[in-house]
């Protein structure tokens, strides 16, 4: 019984835990994930350490898949057109019960990026006009109070979120305004490691027990980020991210995960007429995934997210999946 309970507690723990809003721009898509609310006998302690995998590579033009021509033709506004962009990011996030209802949640990533970028000097594709750009640098910390608003008697609860997104990641990289061949090419801050900005994050998340054998609660989240301006006055869209979430203990150390995850941003804002900057765009993500316990209080999870829809006001570039590797540790009274 013991070691069901330590199985469950790292399964909701691995749902609670992995990030609800990362960066959602041309520079680093998001993996957008539920946070569940913490069960019943968790742990006082926690740490996380996962890696994220984001290669956006495919053309996207409203609701359906484009071409380069396309993105081309539809980017008679910018100086600068998309793409690619591949992002591994490490992050390292600590939570700590500080009362009874109150938890407290820091996160911090390390981001390794490749960007790419080719200036709109001519209709058609030419290597000539593209730019690249490989660099690392600590991302942006988020700082995130969790509330417990409502436990109920039968496992039912309400959790309200708040924090903030601190200016702490890396503003500028080598090399980032360029000369190409007579143009002006810049790396647009929102590929940069971080924004510059401080945001406000708030949103709420619920979770209500399943009467049926081994299954895990059903979790409900909503979480949205109002966006400042930050680096050269570049404000990133604002974002929205909604999710639903159960599963399945299998095993006293195995829980099969599912996720179905929706995400939303607004069109980002340059200072600069005619930088390339993000469209506004809307998505809906298929997200399965497991966790095993390996340990007491210690297990391993991943999740593999796929895009089953799509919609954007420009053509732009998006990933066709993202994946998620991790482990956490839950420790304390």
């Amino acid at each position: 019984m013991r070691a069901l309970r330590l199985g469950f507690v790292a399964a909701l723990v691995a749902v609670s835990v992995v990030p609800s809003i990362a960066r959602a721009t041309c520079g680093a898509e998001s993996c957008p994930l539920v946070r569940g609310g913490m069960g019943e006998g968790a742990e006082r302690f926690a740490f996380d350490l996962r890696f994220q995998e984001v290669t956006q590579d495919r053309f996207w033009s409203a609701g359906h898949e484009s071409s380069l021509e396309e993105v081309l033709t539809d980017a008679e506004a910018h100086g600068e057109v998309e793409l690619y962009t591949r992002t591994r990011a490490w992050v390292a996030e600590v939570r700590a019960s500080l009362t009874d209802r109150l938890t407290g949640v820091v996160t911090l990533p390390y981001v390794d990026r490749e960007h790419r970028h080719m200036i709109r000097h001519t209709p058609v594709y030419n290597p000539q006009f593209v730019d690249t750009w490989k660099y690392q640098g600590l991302g942006d910390a988020t700082v995130l109070g969790q509330f417990a608003a409502l436990r109920g008697t039968t496992g039912a609860s309400l959790v309200l979120l708040g924090g903030v997104k601190l200016p702490t990641g890396r503003r500028h990289v080598p090399d980032e305004a360029r000369d190409n061949l007579g143009f002006e090419s810049t790396l647009e801050p929102s590929a940069r490691p971080g924004s510059g900005s401080t945001d406000w994050v708030v949103g709420a998340t619920g979770s209500a027990p399943m009467p049926w054998r081994r299954a895990l609660p059903l979790a409900v989240s909503v979480l949205g980020r109002i966006n400042t301006k930050g680096t050269d006055d570049y404000r990133v869209g604002n974002e929205l991210q909604a999710g639903l979430s159960g599963g399945w203990q299998a095993h006293e150390r195995l829980a099969l995960l599912g996720q179905l995850n929706f995400a939303a941003h607004g069109s980002d804002v340059s200072a600069e007429p005619g930088e390339a900057s993000h469209s506004g765009m809307r998505a809906l993500f298929l997200t399965p995934g497991l966790s095993v316990g390996v340990a007491p209080g210690l297990s391993v999870y991943g999740f593999y997210q796929a895009r089953v829809w799509g919609d954007t006001d420009e053509a732009t570039i998006v990933a066709r999946d993202h994946l998620m590797v991790g482990t956490v540790y839950a420790f304390g009274r």
